[in-house]
């Protein structure tokens, strides 16, 4: 510590690197988002099949999938603010190089993009979590986490106006950019560490996949996160073929869900924070139970109910399904501990990413095969059954 008198509160500093490593964190994610909104206009402009614009466009998350364990070594061997800044740099120039490339090459790069993007968590996560106290991690790290639907928002609005206007090509050379610049504010802001005198067990230099605990919450992870892109991928085709909303609409009753996440994910750490005496074990077992609630309700609840009812329901789902990172990613880091805190997140991130890739088809096999989108949150809520397991095997955590 600077002093052994330093004040519980935390400095200024601290809040201003949170600030900064929010940013950097919406500006990957404008990419990371952007450009699956951009799929409509890749296809129409190179003349693709349906198929070929998907894999064109999910070459980015194929990239984040490869990169996120190494960028998490990188983050714990050479430093995070280093990892942080040289990521964001390089997406941005990837990205401008892919703008005026071929099909071969643009694929090519955007999978390299988004290799050099898998910094984002692993190294921001680490970032914020040496700079905090144990008792104000949750609540950073879930105040860090929002960057991710925040980039998502601003990718949403920002990238399809500008390809209507311009071309998908201009929208992503201007997502490159805010990537690149949104690391600035890294450059400047002062490092800030918490030396609470921790003891780094030998158990905690380990390889991350030799830790039980890690590897428990990787898996609870992997299965809370399919309810996140079941919400955004067929929560508005559900509405829309037996609620008989349009599909604007129904996409409304989505936003309420983002929402509810980007609130969840601050929410659920902070809680921890507050109830850290017992651990944040309950809370991940909480957390669960609304999870289940939500997919329950949402199987349960007639469709012919107000639209105030189904937009209520949609927004407990998101509070628990799409505000689960901010409460995981404080656990698995302090699982791991300060030496091993990147590598651990970016081990989890790895899997997590393949289960993103997965869920949507899968859901949607499910969907074709009952012949209703009734029989997803059936499915989601036997895999969040499931969850129960790992999560009532996490150990209790040392004090």
């Amino acid at each position: 510590m600077r002093s052994e008198a330093r004040p519980a509160r935390i400095d200024r500093a601290a809040w201003r690197l949170l600030a900064a490593a929010l940013v950097s964190q919406v500006g990957v994610s404008v990419v990371e988002q952007g450009i699956p909104t951009l799929t409509g206009f890749i296809k129409d402009d190179l003349g693709l099949t349906a198929a070929a614009a998907g894999l064109t466009v999910s070459s980015f998350t194929v990239g984040r999938v490869v990169g996120s364990y190494a960028a998490g070594l990188a983050a714990d061997r050479i430093g995070e603010r280093r990892v942080l800044v040289g990521g964001g740099v390089a997406t941005g120039l990837l990205v401008a190089l892919a703008v005026s490339a071929p099909l071969p090459a643009l694929v090519l790069l955007l999978a390299l993009a988004g290799v050099a993007s898998a910094a984002s968590t692993p190294a921001g996560g680490r970032l914020v979590l040496l700079a905090f106290p144990r008792n104000r991690r949750g609540l950073a790290l879930g105040l860090r986490q929002t960057g991710i639907p925040i980039g998502g928002l601003v990718a949403a609005v920002l990238l399809p106006w500008i390809a209507h206007l311009e071309g998908w090509r201009w929208s992503l050379a201007v997502g490159g950019a805010i990537t690149a610049l949104t690391v600035a504010p890294l450059v400047v802001s002062r490092a800030e560490r918490w030396d609470e005198a921790e003891t780094v067990l030998p158990a905690q230099r380990r390889s991350p996949a030799r830790d039980r605990t890690i590897r428990l919450l990787t898996m609870w992870g992997c299965l809370v996160v399919t309810g996140q892109y079941a919400l955004i991928a067929f929560l508005a085709l559900d509405l829309h073929a037996n609620a008989r909303l349009t599909l604007a609409g129904a996409s409304l009753v989505v936003a309420c869900a983002q929402a509810s996440g980007i609130v969840g994910r601050v929410a659920w750490g902070a809680l921890s924070d507050r109830l850290l005496a017992y651990g944040r074990k309950p809370l991940l077992l909480a957390l669960t139970a609304v999870a289940l609630t939500a997919a329950l309700l949402l199987l349960a609840i007639p469709r012919s109910a107000p639209l105030a009812v189904l937009a209520a329901v949609a927004t407990v789902a998101g509070f628990a399904l799409i505000g689960f990172q901010g409460l995981w990613v404080t656990m698995v880091a302090e699982a791991a501990g300060p030496a091993r805190a990147g590598a651990a997140t970016g081990f989890g991130i790895t899997f997590i990413a393949g289960s993103i890739a997965i869920s949507p088809p899968a859901y949607g096999l499910v969907a074709d095969l009952a012949g209703t989108y009734r029989a997803v949150w059936a499915a989601l809520a036997l895999v969040l059954a499931i969850a129960f397991v790992p999560a009532s095997l996490v150990g209790t955590e040392r004090r």
